[in-house]
Formats: structure tokens, C-alpha cells, sequence
């Protein structure tokens, strides 16, 4: 099956010279990913994998559990906010472009990590991502999930490795 990520982008980070996440009882919060123009499917399969994916590998780090926030942000207390350590993201710039035999696929994330009593983020990624395959080697629906879940793997390995070094031996 010719499925190529080639010389795609790699992921950009960009970390606070105070970066020390604590976050109280070991918890993160995650709210759930804002997303401009992206189907809903391929949105819902970035979140949900993502905050699975940081739940199964949580034995590396000291995090407890990854807790979606399922309330708005506007429906959130921001004093209690404020005193805890979370996740937003973001999801952008998805496009499309098939011909006749083939069809590549890209889209950007984003992913902010606040830490308490901090009014910007302290940790921001970046991920662009993309995919080319062939019409006879497999399907758009396949396709798509695919770059779905490889793009949550890839943002929960990032956060994984960040609360993995604060770990103790």
C-alpha cells in the first residue's frame, strides 16, 4: 500500500523559560479541541484518541489521569481554572486535494499547556501533518482515520515526554 508521510513538517515546540508543570493531585485537565473547518469525524477522532492514548501511557509520568473538561470554557469558573494544569488544542487547515488515481491529505494541530497561575500558555506544540495514498491502494474513510489517530499519537507521545521527565526515579 503506497501511504507516504515523505518529508512532512515535523512538530514545532515552543516552551516558557518558566515551563515546571505541577499540576494539584496529579491531574490535567483537557478541554475539548477547538477546530475551524475540519470534518467532524476526523475532529472527534483526534480528541478522543488523544486523551486515550495520554491515559494508557500515564505510567511513565507522575500524572494521575488526564480529565476531559466536557463544560465550555465560558462555563468554567476561571478563578478554579486558573489553579489547575491544562490542556487545549486546536485543529486547522485541513484540506483535501484528490485527482483522478491518488489524494493527499494535510491538516495542522495545536496544543496548549497552562500551567497554574499562568495567563498564557507555558508549552506550546505545533503539528502539521499530512498523507498521500493512491485511489486503488486504499480509501479516503481509511485514510483519514488513519491520519486521525497518527497525528493523536503523536501529540499524546509529545505531552507524554514532557511529564516524563519530571517523573522520579
Amino acid at each position: 500500500m503506497l501511504s507516504l508521510a515523505g518529508c512532512a513538517p515535523q512538530p514545532k515546540v515552543t516552551v516558557s523559560p518558566a515551563f515546571n508543570p505541577a499540576p494539584e493531585d496529579n491531574i490535567v485537565y483537557v478541554l475539548p479541541f477547538t477546530q475551524s473547518l475540519v470534518p467532524e469525524d476526523f475532529s472527534e477522532t483526534v480528541f478522543d484518541e488523544f486523551v486515550d492514548n495520554l491515559n494508557k501511557k500515564r505510567s511513565r509520568t507522575d500524572v494521575k489521569w488526564y480529565y476531559i473538561l466536557k463544560e465550555e470554557l465560558k462555563d468554567i469558573d476561571p478563578a478554579w481554572l486558573a489553579r489547575q494544569v491544562y490542556i487545549s488544542g486546536e485543529l486547522w487547515g485541513y484540506v483535501e486535494n484528490s485527482g483522478c488515481c491518488s489524494t493527499e491529505i494535510r491538516a495542522k494541530a495545536r496544543l496548549n499547556l497552562f500551567e497554574m497561575e499562568q495567563q498564557e500558555p507555558t508549552l506550546e506544540m505545533q503539528f502539521p501533518i499530512e498523507v498521500f495514498f493512491e485511489h486503488d491502494r486504499s480509501t479516503l474513510l481509511e485514510e483519514k482515520q488513519k491520519l486521525a489517530k497518527r497525528l493523536a499519537g503523536e501529540m499524546a507521545d509529545a505531552i507524554t515526554e514532557i511529564f516524563a521527565r519530571r517523573k522520579s526515579p
